[in-house]
């Protein structure tokens, strides 16, 4: 049964309307995912004698549904913010999370780059030899299939300085300075886990050379060469196993591990050379396998980046005027508002116990209104910043609701 909810959220005016309203507008959607089914979280803590209680409710799942702002006014030093949520859908209609600042009517083409993947047991792999840089070339022409998406291919570099590292969060600092330097939101990068083969069966060969790079065992027994006949032990069954990794482009910290894999049955090792991700390649059932897969992680990479706001780095700054590295190729418009955030310190926040790099401090400095869009950059008035704009500051989109 389709219901609507209703919700009023509230934030602080520090820095600018822009800003409260979309911080009010999350709080309102948070009350009502609460609604909806939460969770409480309750922690007690014995300290000197004394004894404290804290609570917290945390929602089961975000809210779904198309939502409008009905009500929205300030009131001292807040900004209050009345929304509804319908959470019932026309046939066949997409539901998405409210949450999302997407546009409607137009996308907003994030910026993406695929890496070398490294091959952890190159020998399994060796009638693929460019396996490591033709595989994220393959995955970036199926994220290329994506309206919201401008990808490129830099496939001989590597995330990891060392490939014997085997934790992909190590490459966070390579990630960051790729994203910098390819001017990207986001980069891609993965591991080939296993391409070993897991089954072979016996067959008749008539006037086979035994010298031959295909995989698999040959008989030399005894009659094993009568009348040009043997037996040979072919592989018939292939495993195919890969991570990929999503780094945020600005400050390289890892958003996403996700694996991926299968058994392929049949024609798994061509018996003349067949290179990857060629047309003869693709034919065989081990890559009508991996194709398989890479439009699974080709789906999953779209998944995991297609609410996180669309953000673009400030190039040049003129007193209140900016410069984004975003334009009318990336989706902007005159108009369109964005959210100013700014770096809280040069040093990304880490785990003390594993080391492992967590993301970058950042605060918000106000809002963007652009001005002007060109091809490849916009050219906005900052407002409500409480602390200078500099180079190196960046904007996510906040959608006008």
């Amino acid at each position: 049964m389709a219901e609507i909810y209703s919700a009023e959220g509230v934030a602080p005016l520090d820095n600018g309307a822009v800003t409260a309203r979309e911080m009010a507008i999350r709080d309102a959607l948070q009350l009502i995912s609460i609604r909806q089914g939460a969770t409480l979280e309750s922690v007690q803590v014995l300290q000197n004698g004394r004894q404290s209680e804290s609570g917290n409710l945390r929602p089961v799942a975000p809210v779904q549904g198309t939502m409008k702002v009905v009500k929205e006014f300030q009131q001292g030093k807040l900004y209050h913010v009345k929304v509804e949520v319908d959470t019932g859908s026309e046939a066949g209609a997409e539901r998405r999370d409210p949450a999302c600042a997407i546009p409607p009517g137009r996308s907003l083409r994030r910026r993406l780059v695929t890496t070398y993947f490294d091959v952890a047991r190159p020998a399994e792999a060796s009638d693929m030899s460019d396996l490591a840089t033709a595989l994220p070339t393959e995955l970036s022409r199926r994220l290329s299939r994506n309206a919201q998406l401008m990808v490129r291919d830099a496939n001989t570099i590597s995330v990891l300085a060392d490939s014997r590292v085997a934790e992909p969060a190590a490459g966070w600092d390579i990630a960051s300075q790729l994203g910098l330097r390819e001017d990207v939101q986001f980069v891609v990068a993965g591991r080939v886990l296993s391409s070993s083969i897991t089954d072979k069966e016996p067959r008749p060969s008539f006037f086979e050379s035994n010298n031959t790079s295909q995989q698999g065992a040959f008989y030399n027994g005894p009659f094993a060469g009568m009348f040009g006949m043997g037996v040979k032990y072919a592989p018939t069954r292939r495993q195919f196993d890969f991570e990929v990794w999503i780094y945020d482009g600005l400050t390289g910290s890892l958003l996403a591990n996700e694996r991926f894999g299968g058994e392929a049955k049949g024609e798994v090792v061509p018996k003349l050379p067949k290179p990857f991700a060629s047309e003869a390649f693709w034919m065989t059932d081990y890559g009508k396998l991996i194709n398989q897969l890479l439009n699974k992680a080709a789906t999953r990479v779209d998944d995991v980046i297609s609410c996180i706001p669309f953000s673009a780095r400030i190039v040049k700054q003129e007193g209140k005027r900016i410069y984004i590295n975003a334009g009318l190729l990336d989706g902007m418009a005159v108009g369109d508002k964005l959210l100013l955030y700014k770096r809280s310190t040069g040093q990304p926040v880490r785990d003390l116990i594993s080391g492992r790099a967590l993301g970058m401090p950042e605060s918000l400095n106000g809002d963007v209104t652009l001005i002007q869009v060109q091809p490849n950059f916009s050219i906005g008035v900052a407002q409500g910043a409480t602390a200078p704009v500099s180079d190196g500051d960046f904007v996510r989109f906040s959608q006008a609701r």
